[in-house]
This record gives C-alpha cells, structure tokens and sequence, in this order.
C-alpha cells in the first residue's frame, strides 16, 4: 500500500508541474515576473517599435533616467522592425517624441530598454495604450557607415545597430582594432626617433621652455585683443556675406579686368616710363635750384608773416571784389530791382592813381625808397631827410606873445565882456 501511495503522489506531484508548463505558448521567460516594475495596481501599457531588438527578453527592465519605471511584456515583429509592448507604473509618465533604444545593464550581456526623452519637451505625455514610432535615432546618425567595400579589419561584431546601444563584444573588438591596426605599435617607433632628435641638445631644450613659458605668457595677455580681432574678423566676414552679390559681381568682372589691363599693358609700360622720367626731370630741376630754394625758404616765412598779420583786412577785401564798388551785403538796400543803371567816370591816370592808390601800397614816395614805412615823411617838407631825423617827433616850442601892460604898469585883469539884448518892439 504505501509503495502504490507514493506513486500515486509521484505522478500527481509532477502532473501538477507540468500542467501549467504544457499551458504557455512559448517558454517560462513569457510568464511575468512576481513583483516586476509594471505589474502592480494602477500600471498602464504602451508599445514601442525599434529596427531591432536582439538580446532583449520579455520581463527585462525597462528604463528612463537611469530608472527603472517598468518591465518589457511582450516582443513581436510587424513590418519587418520589432514592436515591444511595455508596461509602466501608474506614476511613470513619458514624454511625447521619446523613443526607445537597447542598452547593456551590465558588462555581462544583460539588456534593457532605454526610454530616451526628446530633447525639448512640448509639455505633453504619452497615454495609456499609445505607441512610441521608431525615429531615427540621434546617436546612430553620428556613426560613420561605411559604403562600398567593407573597412579592413572591422567584422561584424564592430557593427553598430540603428537605436542600439554598443554592447560588450562590440566594445572589446573595436578595442582590439584599435590595439593592433590603430597605430599604438607604432609608439615604441615614435619614442624611439624623438629620443635620437633630442638627444644631446639638452641646452637647447633648457632655453626652449622658457621661451615657450613666455610665449604662452604673451598670448595669455593679449587675450582680450586676440578676442577682439575674432569679432573684427567675424563682424567683417558677416559684412562680406551681406555683399555677397555685389562681392560676386566683382568676381564675374574680373577676368575682365585683367584683360583690360592686358589690352594696355604698353600704355601703362609708357606711362611708368614718363613718371620716371618726370621724377628725374624733378630731381634734375632740385639740384640745380638748390641754392635758390635755401634762400627763398627763409624769406617764405617772411612772407607769411606779413600776410598773417594782414589780419581780417584781406579777406574783407575779397567781399568786395566781386561786387565792386558796394559790398555784397549793401547791394540789397542800394539796388531796388533786378539790374541799376549806373553813369561811372573812371580816372585811371597815373597822376591819379599816385595820390590815391598807390599811396597805400608804398611803391611810391617814401616808402618806396625805403623799402618800410615813412611815418610822419608824408607830413615833412622833406621827405628824403625826415625818416632820418631823431628829433622829427620832438613838438617845436611855443612862442610866447608878450602881455599888455596897463598905463600904471600894472597888468590888466580880465573882464568879462558886457552883454546886450534886444528888445522886440510891439
């Protein structure tokens, strides 16, 4: 009895093992896991599709953050791309424009999905039942793909899939390129052959660094100006850019140009020929009068001087010269009109002129033989001795009229003279 007992709760035991076994579609890891992120009260599901999702199982982690905020339920294919279904938590809320890459948990090979949110947020979220659209990843369009023949020594492990992170191997083996083809052999070579260049100039060396001390010293200083030639640079590139048709229209004419100055290369030949000749002739001219300007250089200030002090005189002069004889100012209030008729006797002789004139320019009298001005010649009688003469502003002395004595010998006192008036008769 106790031998067909235990056979009994033998096959019962196993019966009861295998039931739930024989019950799953595929195998125990699409069973959920007791207590998995997303799998309690309130979590709500959504769907992701990715190109690929290769060694990534049901009930793996899934995460946003660096966070666990759910498990992976369900994984099928569907227009040749991978559709994960996930579940979520009640309090995990995902951005709208998130999309879904597969990430290694560990150095071990263990995968999870990572949930990456956009990089601007619009404010809105994804709601229960919504899907996650496959997007070009980010991250995979900064991975170089290569076209046409294969890159030597990459294999197929070295190959990044689209919206995947790098795993383990992929790791491993483009560290292994880089060790063995990617130049790190080459450094022994390298140290080698700077070893020979710097051998023996250890002097040269030593005086080196300073000056690389000072030169790096230098730039630092001049920093603020080195900044500030960029934005020069920057604000005239900006300025070129905004002449750009006009900067290429200069480009379109400058064959033309060229062939212009091609077309006059004698003329031009020529002309340079006659300004050296010019400068020559010039030279030629400076060298010969050399004398004659040191002694006219000297009496220019002279001249200039005397012009200076002419003052305002000369240039009032000029108001007149061209509205002769009324000044322009005057012209309104002498002339009522557009025209005047006027009657002029012009006396132009030379006896004329002497006294008038040319009297004031001293190219006559007194002045003109001295050569300077006369002073009071114009009021002596002699004119050629008078400029000569110290004692011409001495005042000659006064006469004195002798006083009228009175009989008695007295001097008589003055009186004043008696007044009369006239009476108006009626």
């Amino acid at each position: 009895m106790k031998r067909h007992s235990r056979k009994f709760l033998a096959v019962v035991a196993a019966s009861a093992l295998l039931f739930p076994l024989a019950a799953c579609g595929d195998h125990v890891a699409s069973l959920s896991s007791i207590g998995a992120q997303g799998t309690g009260e309130g979590a709500y599901q959504i769907s992701a599709t990715i190109p690929s999702a290769a060694s990534l199982v049901r009930n793996a982690p899934v995460m946003m953050t660096d966070a666990t905020v759910g498990s992976v339920a369900d994984i099928k294919v569907v227009d040749w791309a991978a559709e994960v279904t996930i579940r979520l938590d009640k309090d995990v809320r995902i951005p709208k424009g998130s999309y879904a890459m597969i990430g290694m948990t560990s150095v071990l090979g263990s995968s999870h999905l990572e949930i990456v949110p956009p990089a601007e947020p619009s404010g809105q979220y994804v709601a229960p039942g919504d899907s996650l659209e496959q997007v070009d990843c980010p991250e995979s369009a900064n991975l170089p793909r290569p076209e046409g023949q294969g890159v030597p020594g990459v294999t197929l492990a070295q190959n990044i899939d689209p919206c995947r992170y790098p795993t383990t191997e992929q790791v491993l083996s483009s560290l292994s390129v880089v060790l063995n083809g990617g130049g790190l052999a080459q450094m022994g070579e390298i140290v080698s052959e700077l070893s020979d260049a710097l051998g023996g100039r250890g002097e040269e060396l030593s005086t080196l660094i300073p000056r690389m001390n000072t030169l790096v010293s230098d730039l630092d200083e001049q920093t603020e100006n080195i900044i500030a030639a960029t934005d020069g640079l920057a604000r005239l590139t900006a300025r070129i850019n905004e002449q750009e048709p006009t900067v290429q229209r200069a480009l379109d004419s400058g064959p033309q140009i060229l062939q212009l100055l091609v077309d006059q290369r004698t003329n031009l030949i020529g002309s340079l020929g006659a300004v050296g000749d010019l400068s020559a002739t010039a030279n030629e001219i400076m060298a010969r009068g050399a004398d004659d300007l040191k002694v006219v250089a000297p009496n220019m200030n002279k001249l200039l001087s005397q012009l200076a002090q002419t003052g305002p005189a000369l240039t009032n002069s000029l108001r007149i010269l061209l509205t002769f004889p009324f000044l322009q100012e005057q012209i309104s209030t002498i002339v009522k009109g557009d025209y005047v008729n006027s009657d002029l006797v012009l006396d132009l002789t030379f006896d004329r002129l002497n006294r008038t004139m040319l009297t004031s320019v001293g190219l006559t009298g007194p002045e003109g033989l001295l050569g300077t001005s006369a002073g009071n010649a114009r009021k002596s009688t002699d004119p050629l001795r008078a400029p000569f003469d110290r004692n011409r502003n001495v005042p000659a002395p006064k006469k004195k009229t002798p006083e009228k004595k009175a009989p008695d010998g007295k001097t008589p006192s003055r009186t004043t003279a008696p007044t009369t008036s006239k009476r108006e008769g009626n």
